[in-house]
Order: C-alpha cells, then structure tokens, then sequence
C-alpha cells in the first residue's frame, strides 16, 4: 500500500516533470515555508495528490495557501493530481486550477479550523490498545 508521503512525492515529480516539458524551469520548495509546493515561474503550485480519483473530493486549503491564491490569482495554481495508485487501469491525471475558477471554488467554501496534536512516542506507547 502507498502512503500519503509517497503519494505526495509522485505526484510532486508528475507535476515538475510536466512543468518542464512546459518549457518551465520547476522547483520543489516543500521546505521552504512557501504557501504551495513548486516554484516554476511565472507559476506557483499547490499539489493535491490523490491515489484514486479526485472527482467530488475536498481540496483542503490552508489559510496562508487561499490567501496566496487571492493575492496572485494569475500566478497562483492549484494542480489536483489523480488516480496514482492506477490500480483500476486509470492514467495518472492532473487537473489545473486557477484565476477565477480557483476564486470561486475558494469563496464558495467555509474555512474550518483543524488541530493536529502530534502523537508523541511516550503518548504512543502508553495508550490503550484495543486487540
């Protein structure tokens, strides 16, 4: 089975291999703090990975990200890419966001505020475990 980590990172290489084959000079700044994925001007890019397909699915968003795509709404790009697992015979699909289409999508939703506690090892360790 191939997790979020995996899907993630191929989908990133779809995407950068795309770009270049674009004409576009792409750059992975997952680390950098950046509100999307990959630098490849005049574009910036957030990836959604998905193993099947995305169709009907949540984009989630994070603050920082929707207000990039505010800012730069030409220049900022939502990539949906899909069917990665391509265990049902379907390609690998990438789907482009942006502009007015991004905006209304965006405008259209509610912002929900989500905690993600870490579930430290000693936490891990002690909890109950149901057999």
């Amino acid at each position: 089975m191939v997790g979020n980590k995996e899907t993630e990172h191929a989908a990133i290489m779809h995407v950068m291999a795309l770009e270049r084959a674009a004409g576009r000079d792409p750059k992975d700044v997952r680390t950098s703090g950046l509100p999307y994925d990959i630098e490849s001007p005049p574009r910036m890019i957030e990836v959604k990975a998905f193993s099947r397909s995305a169709r009907s699915e949540a984009l989630p968003l994070e603050h920082r990200q929707v207000e990039a795509a505010r800012a730069n709404p030409e220049q900022y790009y939502l990539y949906v890419v899909d069917n990665l697992a391509g265990a049902d015979g379907a390609e690998v699909g990438v789907r482009t966001l942006h502009g007015e289409t991004l905006s209304a999508m965006i405008e259209r939703s509610q912002p929900q505020m989500t905690y993600w506690p870490t579930f430290r090892a000693a936490e891990y360790d002690q909890a109950d475990r149901l057999l």
